[in-house]
């Protein structure tokens, strides 16, 4: 064998390994993902309630809308973290 054609089979092995995700991914990035969707979702209908009676935020939902803005930039940070870290 040459170099030139070890060197395409390991190119060859590494296509294949990256087309192949491990149930250990699927399941973080499940985790993270529904994470993610539901702090979106609770952000969302706090304000969507908050509007819609008219009012100012209380201190209880200001903090709870912090925390799910946070919760929700944190997890599309390690959905993109999964990403690039999964194609090297």
């Amino acid at each position: 064998m040459t170099p030139e054609s070890n060197s395409q089979a390991a190119a060859g092995n590494a296509a294949v390994s990256r087309t192949h995700l491990s149930p250990t991914f699927n399941t973080v990035f499940i985790a993270v993902l529904g994470l993610t969707v539901l702090s979106l979702l609770v952000t969302c209908t706090l304000v969507g309630i908050t509007v819609r009676t008219g009012r100012q935020m209380m201190e209880q939902e200001r903090v709870m809308f912090d925390l799910g803005a946070t919760t929700f930039k944190l997890g599309f940070g390690a959905i993109i973290g999964l990403f690039g870290g999964r194609t090297l």
